[in-house]
């Protein structure tokens, strides 16, 4: 268990500063709804950052497409739908949508045209044999549907605006196969760079001219690619290139996937690429997750699960994968902090410096934790060709990422080598779990791998796969769905309790800054989600099909608000939208919902002493002092004064003679020789702040390093020091109180920005 310890304690640093909250949730609120009507169906929900907006593909009335909710509050704090406008019609599906709200992208078979004629909030004509390719397109909310402009295309040559031009290997063309080309991930597929630009991913499905736009009438890019758009360039960029091993660097050329296949590429997709078409009706829902990759919020980095990795990233030098082998990828590839294709986690990690210095070329037949080349997975060569996941019922396989882009979520059917390769691995088949990798540098694969849920060993009572997930902006928490009832896993701990009979997909919420797991839906009388079904035994699961409850989590930029859909009809008192009880039809009873966390913000406890007895007395001359160590290296002073005056803090303590040479070093100052230093214990103010008190009450005072002892909050287990806080005020004695506190800064790019600096520190015990 060594190698979840360590996870633990890298994912706990990175978020144990932040205050913790209560990890409860409050009402939960339909949105797929006007003033008039419910729709008929609702998926896909995607929330604006600002939470002021959520898109979703659905129905009204026989009216479909993407659909943008307005959220309001009401008198009661609750959100409510203002108002819902249509984004595109006909068949437009899988939105995401930008911080603001403005804008929506999303997949369709209508060219520009066809999007101007049938975004009218008409009903649409039949599914026709007309329409064309998928493609990638983006709508700006700012303007009418009919005005130029609203609509722009994302799969588009690089440099030009008009569509990729894609090509069929099969002999014979058919209506099927013409619903290839380019689609986007639901949810995470636009980004927003620094400098206002919109960014989408996406993937080909076919054959296009992606990387060769001189030559339209012969594509020759492989299916399967993960490109880049920058709309406000017009430029068009191939993020899923070949590795060079010599030059450490992922080349522009495409990844061709196996010879002779059709349908592979870079991209997992699930088995085989599935045509582009309407939305589907309940039942089937679910079934075929759709290819897609995640861009970061910020725009600069993008994963997918990704097959051909000995293709796309580092493998051990005599190690080879065959070419459906499936693990999650990563790269960052924003100007100036570009990086080659990385694996996010897998089963050897060549990489690890450590394995790099012993020469290991393949791994051992058998996993260990002890072989720094090992990565995190039982993934042997050979027996399990299909890497990190096999295929499935339906679950999405797209990773997803934080707006920065460095914490990645994902899914995998392999047990951990930490665990032992019985624990978890159900004889019938392995379910699928969900983990999150940290990708800042300077970690190994084990050292930055979080296990959020896994299976209990050996049977399969209780168990289900990680169906669909998300992960907060700021990757402190992380949303999924399933019909698991047992997560043996003692971390994150329990909040709320799954239910204890097998139902519908419940939504959770993993918490890794207090380290705990909630479920989130429930029935507005408290039980779990429901809707009408035929009779089943005691203990057997009534709903039977896969995509059934709630699905597609997504958070607003904070984390507090949380959207997502369910087929549940209990969830909000008078929803009346139900699945059938008998199997068809074309209603599935989906809806979307938005839930927000309630936030405790943690207050300090003051030091404060009983009243005297007898009659009261004016109140005594005296102060408390707590403190609170901040992410960012800083302490945060919290001060009850009695009165008016001028606080003062100062903070010593006990630091190694290196360390200050050091300093003085790096501002050119001259040297005295290490030995004389070596083992000289020095005791120095660190820090001093001063603030005037406007009164009785509390008051806060910000305690930061000075700039040469700045790298001792990123040594280890932080600086401890002890800090004097003193009250003048005229007319009254000098008050002063004197605790320990710690400075600690919890960015790893800091830390490892000062890694290798000399000195250290150490603890000063109370005089």
């Amino acid at each position: 268990m060594k190698v979840l310890a360590v996870a633990c304690a890298v994912f706990v640093a990175l978020f144990a500063a932040a205050p913790a909250v209560a990890d409860v949730f409050g009402p939960i609120s339909l949105v797929s709804e006007t003033t008039s009507e419910q729709a008929i169906f609702a998926h896909d929900p995607a929330i604006s950052g600002d939470g002021h907006y959520i898109a979703f593909d659905g129905s009204f009335g026989g009216v479909t497409g993407v659909w943008r909710a307005e959220l309001l509050r009401n008198a009661a704090g609750n959100l409510y739908t203002a108002k819902v406008e249509q984004v595109a019609g006909g068949d437009a599906e899988l939105p995401s949508i930008s911080g603001d709200g403005r804008y929506v992208s999303f997949t369709t078979n209508e060219d520009l045209e066809q999007l101007t004629k049938h975004s009218s909030g008409l009903p649409d004509p039949e599914y026709e044999n007309t329409h064309k390719p998928p493609n990638v397109y983006v709508r700006d909310m700012a303007i009418a549907p009919s005005e130029p402009g609203a609509f722009t295309v994302v799969s588009a040559v690089n440099g030009g605006t008009q569509p990729l031009t894609y090509e069929y290997t099969s002999a014979k063309r058919t209506f099927e196969e013409e619903h290839y080309g380019s689609v986007a991930a639901g949810r995470s597929a636009l980004g927003q760079n620094s400098r206002g630009e919109l960014e989408v991913a996406f993937v080909t499905t076919a054959v296009s001219d992606l990387t060769d736009p001189a030559t339209p009438s012969e594509p020759k890019t492989p299916a399967l690619q993960v490109a880049v758009r920058y709309l406000g360039t017009d430029t068009t960029r191939l993020v899923s290139g070949l590795y060079e091993p010599a030059s450490r660097q992922t080349t522009e050329t495409p990844v061709s996937g196996e010879e002779g296949s059709e349908h592979t590429g870079a991209v997992y997709p699930g088995g085989s690429t599935k045509p582009f078409g309407p939305l589907p009706a309940y039942g089937k829902y679910g079934e075929e997750p759709p290819t897609g990759a995640s861009i970061s919020a910020d725009g600069s980095t993008v994963a997918w699960m990704g097959e051909d990795i000995g293709e796309q990233a580092p493998l051990l030098a005599g190690e080879s994968r065959p070419p459906l082998y499936t693990e999650p990828l990563w790269r960052r590839f924003e100007p100036g902090s570009e990086t080659p294709t990385e694996r996010v986690t897998g089963g050897s990690d060549p990489l690890n410096p450590a394995c790099l210095t012993s020469g290991e070329t393949e791994l051992p037949a058998s996993p260990s934790t002890s072989d720094p080349c090992q990565g995190p997975f039982v993934t042997p060569e050979g027996t399990k060709p299909s890497g990190l996941l096999k295929g499935g019922a339906g679950e999405v396989f797209i990773p997803r990422l934080s707006a920065d882009g460095y914490t990645v979520a994902f899914v995998s059917q392999e047990p951990l080598v930490s665990l032992g390769e019985d624990f978890g691995h159900a004889q019938d088949g392995q379910q699928s779990d969900l983990y999150v990798a940290d990708m800042r540098a300077g970690l190994t694969r084990n050292q930055a791998l979080l296990p959020l849920t896994e299976l209990a060993g050996g049977g399969t009572a209780g168990t289900a796969s990680i169906y669909d997930f998300g992960i907060s902006p700021d990757g402190s928490q992380v949303a999924f769905t399933t019909r698991r009832t047992q997560f043996p896993l003692g971390s994150p701990a329990y909040v709320t309790a799954p239910q204890a009979e097998p139902g519908m997909n419940e939504l959770f919420d993993a918490d890794l800054a207090d380290d705990t797991l909630t479920r989130v839906t429930r029935g507005y009388e408290g039980g779990p989600s429901e809707h009408s079904h035929l009779t089943k035994p005691v203990g057997q699961d009534p709903y039977e099909e896969n995509g059934d409850g709630a699905l597609s989590p997504s958070f607003s930029a904070n984390g507090d608000i949380l959207a997502f859909s369910s087929t549940a009809s209990n969830l909000v008192w008078g929803d009346g939208n139900t699945p059938p009880v008998e199997k068809g039809g074309t209603l599935d009873g989906s809806d979307a919902f938005v839930v927000e966390r309630m936030v405790f913000p943690a207050t300090p406890t003051p030091n404060e002493a009983s009243p005297a007895l007898g009659p009261t007395l004016e109140p005594g001359w005296n102060m408390g002092v707590t403190a609170v160590s901040r992410p960012n290296g800083s302490v945060l002073l919290y001060v009850q004064a009695p009165g008016v005056g001028t606080l003062r803090a100062g903070a010593r303590g006990t630091v190694l003679a290196a360390f200050i040479h050091a300093a003085r070093a790096a501002r050119h100052v001259r040297k005295p020789k290490a030995r004389s230093i070596a083992k000289t214990v020095m005791t120095r103010t660190v820090a001093t702040g001063a603030v005037n008190t406007a009164g009785a009450g509390l008051t806060t005072l910000t305690l930061t390093l000075a700039h040469r002892y700045d790298g001792l909050a990123d040594e280890r287990g932080g600086f401890s020091a002890m800090v004097t806080v003193t009250l003048t005020a005229p007319g009254h004695p000098t008050l002063r109180e004197t605790i320990p506190v710690t400075f600690l800064r919890k960015s790893r790019k800091a830390a490892h920005r000062h890694k290798g600096r000399v000195g250290t520190t150490r603890r000063r015990s109370r005089r």
